[in-house]
């Protein structure tokens, strides 16, 4: 989308929102960015306790109440990109959108198209489905947000987005995604570089993305991993959020009625946030392809006791209608 249609907060110490009408223009543009890009379009986790990278050949139905500690950021990853691990259901996503459950990539091949030159990250909250409606004041806090793209050549991670040196932007969104409706949102950067943003109202979402969007050469690219940590600021929000990204044809094009400018890359499962940071984690390639070639934030191998890693996927049945999706990754 065009650099003068992005809305922005000021970063540093001074807490200052979002100016309403770029908010406007930017739900615009991205509403119509996601009816086009990302509408339409196996395996299950292993039953236990702890998990290990000895577990993956034998992942099996686990029991839908139970909670699961997961051994490494690389097996989290994996977690949120199995299809039928998301921990909640989102108010308001279309049955037949293909990612109203959870973890969607489109059919085929993940790399780009060979023309394009640029890719985006992106984040989106929901109420929860079968929570009370929220009517506090408090936001949801975003930090870490990073992009790396894999390079088809030289099989190297690079950094492409950092919060730390850009600022994330977005706005409330009709749930549906409605390209003639959205709400300015409120965004207040913090001094460690992360921002507040505010809980979406009835009927919207929070969608989100870094404002600068991260660039490479045409035909170079293979892949694309993202990660950011959420939290909620009020232990009475009940909301899910996933992660993503979209190829872009370059750094500012926007959507043109005769051109092809935007193609989804996909999005991990609904993580259920919570006062305790969480991360979020999106990967376009094969399980894999991660596996044997994982991007920085996935080579350790562990954990620190003070943020191990505990999912929970729904025991609630889904809202959604089944849709086609690729196979289960291998």
């Amino acid at each position: 989308m065009p650099r003068p249609l992005l809305v922005r907060s000021e970063v540093g110490n001074e807490l200052r929102p979002i100016r309403p009408a770029r908010a406007y223009l930017a739900a615009l543009v991205v509403g119509a960015i996601l009816s086009v890009s990302s509408f339409y379009a196996g395996t299950l986790w292993e039953r236990g306790a702890d998990l290990s990278p000895a577990d993956l050949p034998s992942i099996a139905e686990a029991d839908q109440s139970e909670e699961i500690t997961i051994a490494t950021p690389l097996l989290d990853a994996i977690f949120q990109n199995t299809p039928g691990q998301s921990e909640g259901y989102a108010v308001g996503v279309p049955k037949a959108f293909a990612w109203c459950g959870g973890w969607y990539k489109p059919a085929g091949d993940s790399s780009p198209p060979s023309s394009f030159t640029a890719v985006t990250a992106k984040g989106q909250i929901y109420p929860k489905e079968g929570a009370r409606a929220f009517l506090g004041r408090d936001g949801i806090t975003i930090r870490n947000a990073k992009t790396y793209v894999h390079l088809s050549t030289t099989r190297e991670w690079v950094l492409v987005q950092d919060q730390a040196t850009d600022e994330i932007t977005g706005a409330h969104f009709v749930a549906d995604f409605s390209p003639n409706a959205a709400k300015p949102m409120k965004l207040s950067s913090q001094p460690d570089r992360s921002v507040v943003i505010s809980a979406p109202p009835a009927g919207y979402n929070d969608h989100f993305w870094p404002a600068q969007r991260g660039k490479y050469a045409a035909g170079s690219v293979d892949g694309v991993y993202v990660q950011m940590d959420m939290r909620t600021n009020d232990p009475n929000m009940k909301f899910v959020a996933s992660v993503g990204a979209d190829w872009w044809l370059d750094t500012s094009a926007g959507i043109l009625s005769d051109v092809v400018t935007v193609s989804g890359a996909g999005q991990s499962n609904w993580v259920e946030l919570s006062t305790r940071w969480s991360t979020l984690r999106f990967y376009s390639g094969s399980t894999a392809q991660l596996q044997a070639d994982p991007p920085p934030p996935l080579a350790d191998s562990t954990i620190d006791e003070k943020e191990t890693i505990i999912r929970r996927r729904t025991n609630a049945s889904s809202p959604c209608l089944s849709v086609p999706q690729e196979r289960a990754r291998s």
